[in-house]
């Protein structure tokens, strides 16, 4: 029987348009929850462009996008404003104008997406003000206040420059608050950060809206010595704190993983540059870079490191990893968010230092690798389809507001 029932309308509020030329884990949550949702509701996003993108009005896959200028400089000038640089540089005015207008139509449930957001609050406050606002849902990335005060302290600098990334930092963990405080519910995509948003908001109502996953998935993959002793450093590279864990893994591993006759390749996208100083320096490491085939090229490799040592949310290359069916062997925290139990799943290492002892240990230990890679591709298996997100979303607006309107 047809269902005759009217689709939300909902709106959505973020950034960057998600798709290339933008790249990066952030880009990949967002367009996959844009489309989920374009699937189950009638949906509307405001964005900044991408630099690709031509400004104005479109609707693409069941889309209307209002794509608007969505990014000032120099980041400097964030100096002088209460908001935190990431906040401050999408707070244009053409983003705000057109934020304006939208909220004049009838809305079942607006979402926030990112803390880059944020500066929707002060448009969004007015009109709650003025009666009639939608339930509206904060889609968080990573729990910001902790995350950017690990990735700062990488970033080095004279004490002027570091006293700055503190200012920043305290202005995030402020606007952060104020975020979760005006959100009616907010998403966490990592379960375990909703208990350090309950700390500061216990009362809030919270949902956990981990990625999903439309990639490869390798039906079957054993693991034996006709597969090169070869490891992976897979990831994106765009960001300094990113460039940091890079170097700072290739300093304590270069050289006693090159001495163990083993091969590290590091694979992803990365600038011309970044290129240039690995191959300098780190001679024995092989500069892969971008990859057509992702999921056939990780055929040839043994293990995957993940030596983040900062940063939180859940990185979404796990899941291309753990579907491809490379064992995992990853720093402490570095592997977090996943239905994975160490030890079962993945191998992890108090320090870089074992890390590196963990990888020599274990390369040729093909059957620990074989156990591990299919023990976690079983654990996630059917556990990341975008659908249930996008139902996961639109049911916590629904409650929110049949709760209250009850009320």
């Amino acid at each position: 029987m047809p269902n005759d029932r009217p689709k939300m309308k909902i709106l959505f509020l973020t950034r960057i348009y998600p798709y290339l030329p933008a790249t990066g884990g952030d880009m990949v949550y967002s367009s996959g929850l844009i489309e989920a949702l374009a699937r189950d509701c009638d949906l509307t996003v405001l964005t900044g462009g991408n630099g690709a993108v031509p400004y104005g009005e479109r609707t693409e896959n069941g889309v209307r996008w209002k794509i608007v200028k969505g990014k000032r400089g120099p980041a400097a000038l964030s100096l002088a404003s209460s908001m935190p640089n990431i906040v401050w540089r999408f707070a244009t005015p053409e983003y705000r104008a057109a934020l304006k207008a939208l909220l004049d139509e009838p809305w079942d449930g607006i979402v926030v997406d990112h803390f880059g957001s944020a500066h929707v609050v002060e448009v969004l406050e007015a009109r709650r003000r003025a009666g009639g606002l939608a339930p509206v849902m904060y889609l968080s990335h990573e729990f910001e206040a902790s995350a950017r005060a690990e990735k700062y302290a990488t970033y080095g600098g004279n004490p002027v420059k570091q006293a700055l990334l503190r200012h920043d930092g305290e202005k995030i963990a402020t606007w952060e608050m104020k975020l979760v405080d005006f959100s009616d519910i907010v998403s966490v995509i990592n379960p375990n950060e909703e208990a350090l948003y309950r700390e500061q908001a216990p009362a809030k109502a919270y949902i956990t809206t981990t990625p999903g996953y439309t990639g490869p998935k390798v039906p079957h993959r054993t693991i034996d010595t006709s597969v090169p002793r070869r490891v992976a450093l897979l990831g994106g590279r765009g960001s300094q704190h990113k460039q940091v864990i890079l170097k700072r893994w290739l300093e304590v591993s270069a050289g006693p993983i090159a001495d163990a006759g083993i091969e590290m390749e590091v694979i992803g996208a990365l600038s011309d540059d970044l290129r240039a100083e690995i191959e300098s320096r780190f001679p024995t490491v092989k500069v892969r870079g971008f990859v057509d085939d992702l999921t056939a090229h990780l055929q040839t490799c043994r293990l995957a490191v993940i030596p983040d040592f900062v940063g939180r949310g859940v990185k979404l290359r796990l899941l291309s990893l753990i579907f491809a069916r490379v064992p995992l062997v990853g720093l402490e925290g570095a592997i977090d968010g996943l239905p994975l139990k160490a030890g079962r799943d993945y191998l992890e290492a108090a320090s870089l230092e074992d890390l590196v002892e963990a990888v020599t240990r274990n390369i040729d230990r093909t059957d620990t690798l074989d156990a591990l890679q299919a023990s976690a591709f079983d654990a996630c298996a059917g556990k990341y389809d975008w659908a249930d997100r996008s139902r996961g979303i639109l049911g916590a607006l629904t409650s929110f507001r049949r709760a209250a309107d009850a009320a």
